[in-house]
Protein backbone atom coordinates (compact mmCIF):
# COMPACT_ATOMS: atom_id res chain seq x y z
CA UNK A 1 0.00 0.00 0.00
CA UNK A 2 2.89 2.30 0.82
CA UNK A 3 4.24 1.89 -2.77
CA UNK A 4 0.82 2.62 -4.22
CA UNK A 5 0.76 6.04 -2.51
CA UNK A 6 4.31 6.77 -3.64
CA UNK A 7 3.33 5.97 -7.25
CA UNK A 8 0.30 8.26 -7.01
CA UNK A 9 2.42 11.01 -5.45
CA UNK A 10 5.07 10.61 -8.16
CA UNK A 11 2.44 10.77 -10.92
CA UNK A 12 0.99 13.90 -9.35
CA UNK A 13 4.45 15.46 -9.12
CA UNK A 14 5.21 14.67 -12.78
CA UNK A 15 1.84 16.09 -13.79
CA UNK A 16 2.58 19.24 -11.83
CA UNK A 17 6.03 19.59 -13.41
CA UNK A 18 4.74 18.96 -16.91
CA UNK A 19 2.19 21.72 -16.51
CA UNK A 20 4.93 24.10 -15.40
CA UNK A 21 7.59 23.35 -18.01
CA UNK A 22 7.02 21.85 -21.43
CA UNK A 23 10.59 20.57 -21.35
CA UNK A 24 9.58 18.08 -18.65
CA UNK A 25 6.54 16.84 -20.50
CA UNK A 26 6.02 13.10 -20.54
CA UNK A 27 4.34 13.35 -23.96
CA UNK A 28 6.47 12.35 -26.96
CA UNK A 29 7.44 15.16 -29.30
CA UNK A 30 5.28 15.33 -32.47
CA UNK A 31 8.45 16.09 -34.47
CA UNK A 32 10.11 12.94 -33.14
CA UNK A 33 7.04 10.84 -33.99
CA UNK A 34 6.98 12.21 -37.55
CA UNK A 35 10.72 11.62 -38.03
CA UNK A 36 10.43 8.08 -36.68
CA UNK A 37 7.54 7.37 -39.07
CA UNK A 38 9.54 8.69 -42.03
CA UNK A 39 12.59 6.67 -40.98
CA UNK A 40 10.49 3.52 -40.56
CA UNK A 41 9.11 3.97 -44.08
CA UNK A 42 12.63 4.62 -45.40
CA UNK A 43 13.88 1.38 -43.80
CA UNK A 44 10.87 -0.46 -45.20
CA UNK A 45 11.72 0.93 -48.63
CA UNK A 46 15.28 -0.37 -48.28
CA UNK A 47 14.03 -3.84 -47.35
CA UNK A 48 11.53 -3.90 -50.20
CA UNK A 49 14.14 -2.74 -52.69
CA UNK A 50 16.54 -5.48 -51.58
CA UNK A 51 13.72 -8.04 -51.87
CA UNK A 52 12.94 -6.89 -55.42
CA UNK A 53 9.63 -5.19 -54.56
CA UNK A 54 10.35 -2.08 -56.62
CA UNK A 55 6.79 -0.63 -56.59
CA UNK A 56 6.63 -1.16 -52.82
CA UNK A 57 10.00 0.51 -52.31
CA UNK A 58 8.95 3.52 -54.41
CA UNK A 59 5.71 3.77 -52.43
CA UNK A 60 7.56 3.68 -49.09
CA UNK A 61 10.16 6.27 -50.13
CA UNK A 62 7.38 8.49 -51.47
CA UNK A 63 5.44 8.15 -48.21
CA UNK A 64 8.59 8.97 -46.20
CA UNK A 65 9.06 12.10 -48.33
CA UNK A 66 5.39 13.06 -47.81
CA UNK A 67 5.96 12.92 -44.04
CA UNK A 68 9.36 14.65 -44.19
CA UNK A 69 9.78 16.69 -47.41
CA UNK A 70 13.43 17.37 -46.46
CA UNK A 71 14.46 13.70 -46.28
CA UNK A 72 17.40 13.82 -48.70
CA UNK A 73 18.29 10.13 -48.26
CA UNK A 74 14.77 9.10 -49.31
CA UNK A 75 15.00 11.24 -52.46
CA UNK A 76 18.39 9.71 -53.24
CA UNK A 77 17.19 6.12 -52.81
CA UNK A 78 14.03 6.76 -54.82
CA UNK A 79 16.18 8.34 -57.54
CA UNK A 80 18.33 5.21 -57.66
CA UNK A 81 15.23 3.08 -58.21
CA UNK A 82 13.88 5.43 -60.88
CA UNK A 83 17.18 5.23 -62.72
CA UNK A 84 18.44 1.68 -62.17
CA UNK A 85 15.21 -0.31 -62.29
CA UNK A 86 12.67 1.86 -64.09
CA UNK A 87 15.07 3.61 -66.51
CA UNK A 88 13.14 6.83 -65.83
CA UNK A 89 16.20 9.08 -65.94
CA UNK A 90 14.38 12.43 -65.78
CA UNK A 91 12.54 11.33 -62.60
CA UNK A 92 15.81 10.04 -61.16
CA UNK A 93 17.55 13.33 -61.88
CA UNK A 94 14.70 15.28 -60.28
CA UNK A 95 15.08 13.20 -57.11
CA UNK A 96 18.86 13.70 -57.04
CA UNK A 97 18.39 17.43 -57.70
CA UNK A 98 16.07 17.66 -54.70
CA UNK A 99 18.43 15.64 -52.46
CA UNK A 100 21.27 18.03 -53.36
CA UNK A 101 19.03 21.05 -52.84
CA UNK A 102 18.29 19.79 -49.32
CA UNK A 103 21.91 18.82 -48.60
CA UNK A 104 24.42 20.54 -50.91
CA UNK A 105 27.24 18.35 -49.52
CA UNK A 106 25.55 15.01 -50.25
CA UNK A 107 28.28 13.16 -52.16
CA UNK A 108 26.18 10.09 -53.00
CA UNK A 109 23.49 12.24 -54.62
CA UNK A 110 26.11 14.00 -56.79
CA UNK A 111 27.60 10.63 -57.75
CA UNK A 112 24.20 9.17 -58.66
CA UNK A 113 23.16 12.29 -60.55
CA UNK A 114 26.43 12.12 -62.51
CA UNK A 115 25.50 8.63 -63.71
CA UNK A 116 22.05 9.81 -64.77
CA UNK A 117 23.40 12.93 -66.46
CA UNK A 118 25.76 10.77 -68.47
CA UNK A 119 22.86 8.55 -69.57
CA UNK A 120 20.93 11.69 -70.53
CA UNK A 121 23.89 12.74 -72.72
CA UNK A 122 24.85 15.65 -70.41
CA UNK A 123 28.58 14.95 -70.30
CA UNK A 124 29.58 18.37 -68.84
CA UNK A 125 26.98 17.95 -66.07
CA UNK A 126 28.21 14.43 -65.34
CA UNK A 127 31.81 15.63 -65.13
CA UNK A 128 30.83 18.43 -62.76
CA UNK A 129 28.88 16.05 -60.53
CA UNK A 130 31.67 13.47 -60.39
CA UNK A 131 34.05 16.28 -59.40
CA UNK A 132 31.72 17.39 -56.60
CA UNK A 133 31.19 13.82 -55.42
CA UNK A 134 34.94 13.17 -55.37
CA UNK A 135 35.53 16.40 -53.45
CA UNK A 136 32.99 15.52 -50.77
CA UNK A 137 34.09 11.89 -50.55
CA UNK A 138 37.66 13.04 -50.01
CA UNK A 139 36.60 15.54 -47.31
CA UNK A 140 34.59 12.78 -45.60
CA UNK A 141 37.53 10.36 -45.70
CA UNK A 142 35.69 7.90 -47.97
CA UNK A 143 38.75 6.79 -49.92
CA UNK A 144 37.16 3.99 -51.97
CA UNK A 145 34.22 6.17 -52.98
CA UNK A 146 36.63 9.00 -53.85
CA UNK A 147 38.71 6.68 -56.03
CA UNK A 148 35.60 5.34 -57.76
CA UNK A 149 34.32 8.85 -58.55
CA UNK A 150 37.77 9.82 -59.85
CA UNK A 151 37.85 6.71 -62.07
CA UNK A 152 34.55 7.73 -63.68
CA UNK A 153 35.66 11.33 -63.95
CA UNK A 154 38.91 10.40 -65.74
CA UNK A 155 37.00 8.23 -68.22
CA UNK A 156 34.68 11.10 -69.08
CA UNK A 157 37.49 13.63 -69.42
CA UNK A 158 39.34 11.55 -72.06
Amino acid sequence: MKYYYRAIALCGFISLLSSISPAISIQPSPILIVQNAAEDLFNSGLAKSEAGDIPGAIADYTAAIAINPNYAKAYNKRGIIHGRYLKDYPAAQADFDRAIEINPKYADAYYNRAKVRYLLKDKPGAINDYQKAAEFYQKDGKTEDYQDAMKHLKRLEQ
